[in-house]
């Protein structure tokens, strides 16, 4: 998708310094609301919870655990999601916010890749990481798939990739899916609603094998979710 298309679908003013923005979804469903762009310097900026870092092409949204030790079909929906049950963390953010915070990073969407699609290669990957602070004091980090499995269970897994797949919208293009289901993060191939999602089909196991890594702190416990566009360092 083009960077223009999508700025105009999150209903933006302008592609650059626009100070809040609203989409315009239809009257029966409430708009969401894009929050300040403010420049933090050195090509750094925050959207709402979302800091970006436009240079480095990664970005870090606040949020918590939410669903721990149950049955997970999604890496990360927004706090009113409607798969927040099924979710392992939700992030303070919505899905036109978590959107744009992609675009700053250089992820498009490709628009001829229909979003119904499994995704069998994985077009623009992401690295996905969670990180927190734990009762010592120490920031810990795990791989979205570590936070998902454990770390035993990911180790065994291989070709587990993330694409950004930026959603779709409405056919007037007023309303963004992800806006309208909460799905940012997801790994299930019956729903594509979501703006970034694993890019290669495999077999999770069945349903209820997923419940997150025991090493994570409580339901209810502060992270934040780090998405990098960047080529990882050898």
């Amino acid at each position: 998708m083009k960077r223009r298309h999508v700025l105009a679908a999150l209903g933006c003013a302008a592609a650059a310094g626009t100070a809040k923005a609203q989409s315009a979804a239809p009257a029966s469903t409430p708009a969401a609301r894009v929050g300040e762009i403010v420049s933090l310097g050195n090509d750094r900026f925050q959207v709402g919870r979302i800091v970006i870092d436009k240079r480095g092409r990664s970005f870090a949204v606040a949020g918590r655990v939410y669903a721990l030790g149950k049955p997970l079909e999604y890496l990360a929906t927004t706090p009113t999601g409607r798969k927040a049950y099924e979710s392992l963390l939700t992030l303070d953010t919505t899905g036109s916010e978590f959107n744009l915070a992609c675009i700053l990073i250089g992820l498009e969407r490709d628009p001829n890749v229909p979003s119904s699609r499994p995704l069998t290669q994985p077009g623009q990957s992401v690295f996905l990481s969670v990180a927190w602070t734990d009762a010592q004091g120490q920031r810990r980090q795990l791989t979205a798939v570590e936070a998902l499995l454990g770390a035993e269970a990911a180790a065994k897994i291989t070709g587990v990739a993330w694409a950004y797949t930026g959603s779709f919208t409405s056919i007037d293009g007023s309303q963004l899916a992800a806006d309208h289901t909460g799905t940012l993060i997801g790994f299930v191939p019956k729903d594509r609603t979501g703006l970034i999602e694993a890019a290669r089909d495999m077999d999770w196991g069945p349903y209820g094998a997923i419940r997150g890594h025991a090493g994570l702190p409580p339901e209810g416990s502060p992270i934040e979710l780090i998405v990098d566009a960047a080529v990882p360092k050898k």
